[in-house]
């Protein structure tokens, strides 16, 4: 939100009322990383990133960066 400067009502961003335009699709899950597999790592010890080229969720451990998937490492 940001306050008008001449007047003193708060003018909301439009954007925050707008959804995604894949906000209806589900999240498509993509597994987890080679590294997290290996070494049993447990659900909540491991961190999401996004892959573009499947579009969709992967979870790896530490610092693992390539999709389990595609190996794509550009996020």
């Amino acid at each position: 939100m940001i306050k008008n400067e001449q007047s003193s009502e708060v003018v909301r961003f439009p954007q925050s009322r707008v959804s995604p335009t894949a906000a209806a699709k589900p999240t498509k899950l993509l597994g987890a990383g080679k590294m997290a597999e290996l070494l049993g790592t447990p659900a909540h010890q491991t961190t999401g990133h996004w892959c573009s080229r499947c579009q969709g969720i992967w979870f790896g451990y530490l610092l693992e960066v390539a999709c389990p998937v595609c190996g794509n490492r550009q996020g």
